[in-house]
């Protein structure tokens, strides 16, 4: 039984290395990817492998926010109207999650992980990069955008920044760097009013938590200084081929 806890804890501190990394690297919470990590490799339920690991993105998104305010590719204009839509709108997201199935949401999380790594794939092997970018911080939007990563975000347990990161790009005007590091604070954020919803609800299993909050931020660390120094299109290209090799491979093991 102890042997067995011993690596059932070290597959939850491997995951938390892969939270970390995803998140420093992508301007994302990583929870997206620990849900499928979890219920595959971990064995926690449904709803727990959705709930467990958002409490991590805290600390995972507050250590790479760091590394990039440090080298200015924070853009705080976009900032606070996306907060102000994303807060009360998470809070319903996660609340709709008593309504679904278990099954339901598993599809829904592998389904949205291809979507995902889809998008990433085409921007980064098939469209050409743009090379003159011209910020358009536009209130209204901000909050239209915040809305969108806020449903989401409660709704699949993540940070949000899967939504943030195309809209900042797209919407908004950012360069990729500027949009992943500006997405990871409203991740930051956006993770406060998911956990606590997630805990009343009975989606976080404590212990297993605190195991990933130990090992993200390291690799949080890690990731966002890979990124400052390699090409967008590079870190596009590699999240989308393995977002898009994993979501089907996690999909074909829910029927």
């Amino acid at each position: 039984m102890f042997v067995m806890d011993v690596i059932s804890y070290g597959i939850i501190a491997c995951i938390g290395c892969l939270i970390g990394l995803s998140s420093g690297m992508f301007g994302i919470g990583g929870a997206l990817i620990a849900t499928p990590l979890l219920h595959l490799y971990a064995g926690l339920t449904e709803f727990l492998a959705l709930g467990t690991p958002l409490p991590a993105a805290f600390p995972s998104s507050l250590t790479g926010s760091f590394v990039y305010h440090r080298h200015n590719l924070l853009y705080f204009p976009v900032i606070l109207p996306v907060l102000l839509g994303a807060l009360p709108a998470n809070i319903c997201g996660t609340l709709l999650t008593q309504y679904v199935t278990e099954f339901t949401i598993m599809i829904l999380t592998g389904s949205f992980l291809l979507l995902v790594g889809t998008t990433f794939f085409i921007r980064g092997w098939l469209l050409h990069e743009q090379k003159e970018y011209n910020p358009q911080p536009n209130f209204l939007f901000g909050i239209i955008t915040g809305i969108g990563a806020g449903l989401l975000s409660g709704f699949l347990a993540i940070g949000g920044g899967i939504v943030l990161v195309p809209a900042f790009v797209k919407i908004h005007k950012l360069p990729l760097k500027k949009a992943l590091a500006t997405s990871l604070v409203c991740v930051c954020v956006l993770t406060v009013p998911g956990t606590i919803t997630h805990y009343i609800l009975g989606h976080i299993d404590p212990m297993i938590a605190l195991v990933l909050s130990m090992t993200v931020v390291p690799f949080s660390y890690i990731g966002s200084k890979i990124t400052v120094k390699v090409k967008s299109r590079t870190i596009e290209r590699i999240y989308g081929t393995a977002m898009i090799m994993f979501a089907l491979y996690f999909i074909s093991t829910l029927w």
